[in-house]
């Protein structure tokens, strides 16, 4: 089966093995010639002929007269019944690529999303992957609540008010806008009467929009509204939890004033290592929540351990405070969405020479998160002010973490905070002295 001057070309070989059949049947003989070839010219009898352009085929029919008509009947039948099928079995065929096609584009969409952090680069993945796969010659992608993104593969520049402006009807009228020789723009529906931006796509490089690209994009826009409201909702949800989480460290801090601000440094100085190896998004997001969290068992501890201001701690009340990683893994172990960061809170004074508290682990044994939340939880101990021991500057902590890579810090994150800081006082503490 194949298409030829836009008419779809069925194949000839079934119909002609039957029709020959019927022939010799009623003493007749069938032969099959192409649709352009001229049989009437030979001086022979040409007999009777009969049209079959579905086919491309031409038949004639030669034998006694009072039978060839029977024939001639009987091949009309036969090429409309084999026709309707061979017609049915194409736009299976077709329906099954189209479907494979949708489902290819999905799929990578899918695989893009996957690597999107946030709603902005789902935006990105969606409207790129719609542009390519119906190769438009440029789109934008409307949220209702922000901003515009556009995308150009034409040679010339595109119109970005005339496509946003198309992108805005379709959203505000919740309804496809679609001219086949020009453009599509689709609403982005979580129901009927919700619309949350807009899919708009310019005339395609080459050809037409047809119905397959149309049942695509539809099924593809369906499928982006759905995701980039569930990444609002996750987003603001993610919000709510960090502003929780936030509220619960404040509640240290006014247990412990002489520390405040200790864990949303130690948080953002955790960060920066981790862009500076290459961290991705979400294990960012995760280091971040146990830095916050990382002194929440000092919630546990009685104020007159928290608010010491003699020199020492008795052995009793230092064991007490060894406790507090416990008391933090304690108090998270409930909520499931913690659980991965439980071993960098309760791991987070281990040494990597085995010498730290609670369990005296080792190396790599430590969580990743829980070696580097060491560092940095040092460097702000350090170069923060104490009543019992005296205030080192930027040069002297980063001097000190140095001389301890190897036992008390794990090397690779002493270098990483190394890298990731310059050395100089005010850029490093970026804090009030205490």
């Amino acid at each position: 089966m194949s298409l030829r001057d836009g008419i779809i070309v069925l194949p000839s070989e079934h119909l002609e093995a039957v029709i020959k059949i019927a022939a010799e049947s009623l003493e007749c003989q069938a032969d099959f010639f192409p649709l352009e070839q001229d049989i009437f010219s030979s001086r022979d009898d040409p007999g009777e002929a009969l049209l079959l352009p579905e086919f491309r085929r031409k038949l004639q029919l030669k034998g006694p007269k009072n039978k060839v008509g029977k024939v001639l009947e009987t091949a009309k039948k036969l090429a409309k019944e084999i026709s309707a099928k061979e017609q049915e079995s194409f736009s299976l065929t077709q329906e099954i690529t189209e479907r494979y096609e949708q489902l290819a584009t999905l799929f990578e969409m899918s695989e893009k999303l996957g690597m999107a952090g946030d709603n902005p680069s789902r935006v990105a993945a969606i409207l790129d992957t719609a542009a390519t796969a119906v190769s438009a010659s440029c789109g934008c992608l409307l949220m209702l609540d922000g901003d515009c993104r556009f995308v150009n593969r034409g040679e010339r520049e595109m119109d970005r008010e005339a496509v946003s402006a198309l992108a805005r009807r379709a959203a505000e009228r919740n309804h496809p806008e679609v001219d086949e020789k020009k453009y599509i723009a689709l609403p982005l529906s979580v129901s009927e009467n919700l619309p949350i931006g807009a899919l708009a796509l310019g005339p395609r490089t080459e050809g037409i929009y047809r119905s397959g690209d149309v049942k695509m994009l539809v099924t593809l826009a369906s499928y982006a509204a759905l995701l980039l409201e569930s990444g609002r909702l996750y987003e603001g949800l993610e919000t709510l939890f960090f502003s929780t989480i936030k509220s619960m460290v404040e509640a240290i801090d006014a247990k412990d004033p002489s520390t405040r601000g200790h864990s949303e440094r130690v948080r953002r100085y955790s960060s920066l290592m981790a862009q500076k190896m290459g961290m991705s998004i979400q294990d960012q997001k995760m280091l971040e929540l146990a830095a916050l969290l990382h002194d929440l068992g000092k919630i546990g501890l009685p104020d007159s351990i928290l608010n010491n201001v003699k020199s020492r701690l008795t052995e009793e009340q230092w064991q007490l405070v060894k406790q507090h990683p416990e008391i933090g893994v304690s108090i998270l172990t409930h909520v499931a969405q913690l659980k991965n960061i439980l071993p960098a809170i309760g791991q987070h004074h281990e040494r990597y020479d085995g010498s730290g508290y609670p369990t005296g682990i080792k190396g790599q044994d430590i969580s990743l998160f829980a070696r580097i939340i060491s560092v940095a939880d040092a460097y702000d101990a350090m170069t923060t002010q104490r009543s019992y021991r005296p205030t080192f500057d930027s040069r002297q902590a980063l001097a000190e973490l140095r001389d301890n890579s190897g036992n008390q810090f794990d090397p690779m994150a002493v270098e990483l905070f190394l890298q990731s800081f310059s050395g100089a006082d005010n850029q490093t503490t970026g804090h009030e002295r205490k």
